[in-house]
């Protein structure tokens, strides 16, 4: 039998799952050490601390609107532009999730593909296909796999996050209130965009206890300390 899987017809195919157990063994490794190769960009932006500090207001501290909304602006303006996949790449399904992942499944379609079209071969032919017709055959049917595979990915991806999770890197971002109107007790859905050009959808209070902010309305986020906690919570201003 490994005579046979070493073969020329069936060496490509695997070798691909010989890749694709070596990407394991890395995941596995990097996991014990604490780090992810599955894990997709930095936890959070590179942004001027300084600058991020505005944001970061005292249980009862009044903020400053025009100090706020200027330094939105400023944060706005450096932030680092980060191009979209585009034509090719988009229908690979790059960007949707980490290369690492759509790697992992390009390499198990092709791999498995291959291996059942030259077991099929030899049943109907009595030998395999030559390399050069099922090694494209088989890239053909692992790339669409990727593809498709990303795509889902992302779509299984939570959509709903929560501010406590996300206000380390959260404040200073602008936004609107996608569903519900937010009140104090009662929060609403924010639809907002970071600094890398990603969508969140979090759930957001109020900063002033007093202030209903209607669905609709434009919102700046600033981080609220926690009554005595050193912990932060995301709260949204109206800008509007």
């Amino acid at each position: 039998m490994p005579d046979h899987l070493l073969s020329t017809a069936y060496m490509p195919f695997s070798l691909a799952f010989g890749l694709l157990v070596a990407l394991l063994l890395l995941e596995i490794v990097a996991l014990l050490v604490g780090g992810s190769l599955l894990a997709g960009e930095a936890d959070g932006p590179d942004i001027d601390t300084d600058l991020s500090a505005t944001f970061d207001l005292e249980a009862d501290a009044a903020p400053d609107m025009g100090e706020l909304v200027a330094a939105s602006d400023r944060m706005i303006a450096a932030e680092p532009q980060t191009a979209a996949p585009q034509g090719l790449a988009t229908w690979l399904g790059l960007g949707h999730t980490p290369l690492t992942i759509w790697l992992a499944a390009l390499l198990l379609a092709f791999g498995l593909s291959g291996f059942l079209m030259q077991t099929l071969a030899e049943s109907l032919i009595a030998r395999p296909l030559p390399a050069w017709i099922a090694v494209p055959v088989a890239s053909l049917i692992g790339i669409a796999f990727a593809a498709r595979f990303a795509r889902a990915f992302a779509r299984l991806l939570p959509q709903i996050e929560t501010s406590a999770t996300s206000a380390q890197f959260m404040g200073g971002l602008r936004g609107v209130v996608s569903q519900g109107n937010a009140r104090h007790g009662s929060p609403a859905e924010v639809r907002l965009r970071d600094l890398h050009g990603n969508i969140h959808h979090l759930r957001c209070e109020p900063l002033l206890p007093d202030e209903v902010i209607a669905e609709g309305t434009r919102v700046l986020t600033v981080r609220q300390r926690v009554p005595g906690s050193k912990s932060w919570t995301l709260r949204i201003i109206a800008i509007e």
